[in-house]
């Protein structure tokens, strides 16, 4: 028996590492000759497989730390799974390496700059990719890339900060923070903030990142905020759920689209199938056009009552959850 469960483990391993990244290729190392830091540069960029399928321009996702393995390995397979079930639009990776990493994380202007200034506008020469940038992090990275979202937000539009350490240079990520949320619609697309409460290392900076949650959600924004605490996971593991979390958060309306799309086009075949209209409902619900998913709602009750193929305990269940949605 024993033999049997070691053969099967050995199989599903192989079976997974295999299907890594099966959907993107692997990490293209580039050198840029940087003016800013005075020294060549490296960066990695891995494109969907299937890159030249959509002709639109792709999202762009930078992450710090391309140079170490585990962050990069994290991020590209969170990508690559949620992109094999349409989870993500087409996204394009851009890892950046560090020569004095926490140096760079923590006075950030020059990095800032760089990425800003010479990696964009390389990866715009050479790829098909939309203005807004996702800007991704753990730790001095997350406490970079929020800084990246505070500072210029029409570039970094969407951040995922996973346990961010955010008392560098006496805690001015706060300063900042407040001094941008002043401007109550200057600060649009997605955040997405999640710490872990396990061993030292994250339990040090849970204060501080609850500090900064408390600031973001004492302003009105114009932007969505979504937090995660990662109960059980220690300051190394948050990236495992925590990029794939913030990566499924930052495209959700992308997702959302996508779904309402393909009710759509499912109606067109089935026009009677009742459970199409009620999907679709709750995309446009999703999307925030509520007059349009109280309407396809209706429509679902209309559609479910005609069923003659469910029972009627089901169809009481189905019309109580579907009233419940319209009431929200």
């Amino acid at each position: 028996m024993k033999q049997i469960t070691t053969i099967l483990l050995i199989f599903f391993t192989l079976n997974c590492f295999c299907q890594s990244h099966s959907f993107y290729t692997k990490p293209d190392t580039l050198s840029i000759a940087s003016k800013i830091f005075g020294t060549i540069r490296k960066i990695t960029v891995s494109i969907p497989n299937d890159y030249d399928k959509l002709k639109q321009p792709k999202n762009c996702i930078v992450y710090v730390d391309g140079d170490d393995d585990e962050i990069s390995g994290t991020i590209l397979q969170a990508t690559n799974n949620l992109y094999l079930y349409d989870d993500i639009p087409q996204s394009i990776l851009v890892g950046i390496f560090h020569e004095n990493r926490d140096q760079e994380l923590q006075e950030k202007n020059k990095l800032y700059d760089f990425i800003a200034n010479e990696v964009l506008p390389k990866i715009i020469e050479k790829y098909s990719v939309k203005k807004e940038i996702t800007i991704v992090g753990h730790s001095f990275g997350a406490y970079f890339a929020t800084f990246c979202f505070l500072k210029n937000n029409k570039l970094f539009n969407n951040c995922i900060a996973i346990s961010p350490s955010y008392w560098p240079n006496k805690n001015d990520i706060y300063t900042i923070a407040e001094q941008e949320l002043k401007n109550q619609e200057k600060l649009t697309g997605n955040f997405y903030l999640a710490i872990g409460d396990k061993r030292w290392d994250d339990v040090s900076l849970r204060d501080g990142v609850f500090k900064f949650k408390k600031i973001i959600e004492s302003n009105k924004n114009s932007f969505s905020f979504q937090f995660n605490d990662l109960i059980g996971f220690n300051h190394n593991s948050t990236p495992t759920v925590g990029f794939g979390l913030g990566l499924n958060f930052c495209f959700d309306e992308w997702e959302w689209e996508s779904v309402l799309e393909d009710q759509n086009n499912r109606i067109k075949s089935f026009p009677n199938f009742w459970r199409h209209y009620e999907l679709k409902g709750d995309a446009l619900r999703h999307l925030k056009r509520t007059t349009e998913s109280i309407d396809t709602y209706k429509i679902t009750i209309e559609k479910l009552n005609k069923d003659k193929d469910i029972s009627s305990t089901d169809r009481k269940i189905s019309l109580k959850r579907i009233k419940v949605k319209m009431r929200r």
